[in-house]
């Protein structure tokens, strides 16, 4: 079309080119030919979304999250600059966030199906279990089968019970062990695993273990059948892969490349001036003579390192004012934590090797499963691993496990193997030791007038005041359902009764 124009205009009388206008003419004869659609692509930026953008980001809001806020209510560390909900026990309500979380999810799931990456839908499966389970272990019966169809005009979920939200999510993490795969392809956007779906399936294997040990209290009164998702997984690791070292672990890697991706805690002023290691953990620590201590900690001030007797926790139960008192002959949490100038310290857990072999041993225990070997294999294995990641020579590993303080006692496994994963758990998998005090009662935490609540450890949160706001009928019939009416921090969910 562009030459035929300019052919015609050279090829006529000379007159039609010497004016201004003609000239004009010509030039707007010949853009206005270009179509339209070709300026709406912007060559800069992608023209369609794809699954692997949103899959990074949602990697980095599971995975990467403030750690102190689990270890003060863990009673790993104690605070006591004032009076805080946030570090004590005068807890309120939470809120629904991990509903705004997974809402990208299913986006990335709908973006998924239309490119045809199927082990993008086995990761929706996965975050789907990981976000719904945590949100019921904080309140109790939650939306769950009813949740996330505010577009469709559901804006007043119904509330599933806890059993029927735990049942629903070991499912899920069925299918994603039966998706996930890597012939069909590597999973771009994972900062995790590298895109390689067999490593999130030994995630997802760890992951349904810990749930399952979760359900300790309800084995024979409730219709999932614990022992037997527990034995299949153990038994078949063709179908159900698991961690075969720390290597495996499922966490997130920090670096210097960007200020964004430093360790959550570089930095915070408060956590190095304000706060002490809890009196309980550091007691546990000496007693056995735990290396990991000096890891965890640094000495009270003016002490040699690397001294057990120079390190010495404060007891949170005491009033912030005799906590403070306190705090000048009592360890503070190891300067790598918060060194800005360092701030990339160690990887950040959700579900790890050690913690996978505890359950492992806590099933044994439990006589649940047959064909795993040995308790005490398990056990000598998560404390090795954990030891490992924190730099600790063999020979003092050696020595850790041959301490009568630490060998295996088949006589009375359970106590040990749970204070066990309370020490790797330090600082580490977000909520998960304290779910497990929750569920076990050990260690035991110490509490006072610096706890508030009545001197009481809480079992739950409140629903949020969103709820009653905007599904008022639907969240009082849940609370009237499992609490008889009060919705109360110390209330038993179904979970630990």
């Amino acid at each position: 079309m562009f030459l035929n124009i300019i052919t015609k205009y050279f090829f006529m009388k000379k007159t039609y080119l010497k004016t201004p206008l003609t000239l004009t003419f010509i030039l707007l004869m010949l853009f206005s030919c270009k179509k339209h659609s070709e300026y709406q692509n912007n060559p800069n930026s992608p023209s369609t979304a794809l699954p692997s953008l949103l899959l990074t980001n949602i990697c980095i809001t599971v995975f990467d999250y403030d750690p102190t806020g689990p270890a003060f209510a863990s009673r790993q560390l104690t605070y006591y600059e004032r009076g805080n909900s946030d570090v004590d026990y005068s807890w309120t309500s939470n809120d629904y966030s991990k509903f705004d979380v997974l809402r990208q999810v299913m986006k990335m799931d709908e973006l998924a199906a239309q490119t045809g990456e199927e082990n993008y839908h086995g990761l929706t499966k996965f975050f789907r279990a990981v976000l719904f389970s945590q949100l019921t272990e904080i309140f109790g019966d939650i939306p769950y089968s009813d949740a996330l169809g505010a577009l469709n005009g559901n804006t007043k979920p119904k509330y599933d019970t806890q059993e029927e939200v735990y049942a629903g999510v070991l499912n899920e993490l069925e299918e994603a062990n039966d998706i996930l795969d890597d012939s069909k392809g590597s999973i771009s956007g994972d900062i995790i695993y590298g895109g390689k779906a067999s490593q999130w399936k030994k995630l997802v294997n760890a992951f349904h273990l810990r749930l399952l040990i979760h359900l300790s209290k309800k084995v024979g009164s409730t219709s999932i059948d614990v022992k037997q998702q527990f034995q299949n997984i153990i038994s078949n690791p063709d179908k159900y892969p698991l961690m075969a070292s720390a290597a495996d672990n499922g966490q997130i890697v920090f670096n210097t490349s960007a200020v964004s991706n430093y360790y959550p805690t570089a930095g915070y002023l408060s956590l190095e001036t304000a706060v002490s290691m809890e009196e309980g953990l550091v007691d546990t620590l000496k007693a056995k003579k735990d290396p990991r201590l000096f890891s965890f900690a640094e000495p009270i001030t003016g002490e040699e390192p690397n001294v057990f007797a120079n390190y010495a926790g404060v007891n949170a139960g005491l009033t912030v004012a005799d906590q403070q008192s306190a705090s000048s002959d009592a360890s503070r949490i190891n300067r790598r934590y918060t060194d800005i100038t360092h701030p990339i310290n160690e990887p950040l857990i959700l579900v790890g090797y050690p913690e996978q072999e505890f359950l492992i041993a806590e099933a044994i225990s439990r006589e649940w499963i047959t064909g795993a070997g040995t308790a005490e294999e398990h056990y000598i294995n998560g404390i090795t691993a954990s030891m490992q990641f924190y730099g600790i020579d063999d020979a003092s590993i050696a020595d850790y496990l041959d301490n009568p303080e630490v060998k295996f006692n088949p006589a009375d496994p359970i106590p040990q193997i749970i204070i066990q994963k309370y020490i790797a758990l330090f600082m580490q998998s977000g909520w998960e030791a304290f779910f497990e005090q929750r569920r076990t009662g050990i260690p035991h935490l110490n509490v006072g007038p610096g706890t508030y609540n009545d001197r009481k450890v809480p079992k739950r949160w409140l629903y949020p005041q969103s709820e009653y706001d905007y599904n008022k009928a639907n969240v009082d019939e849940a609370v009237q359902r499992q609490f008889g009416g009060n919705d109360d921090v110390n209330a038993e969910m179904w979970l630990i009764k």
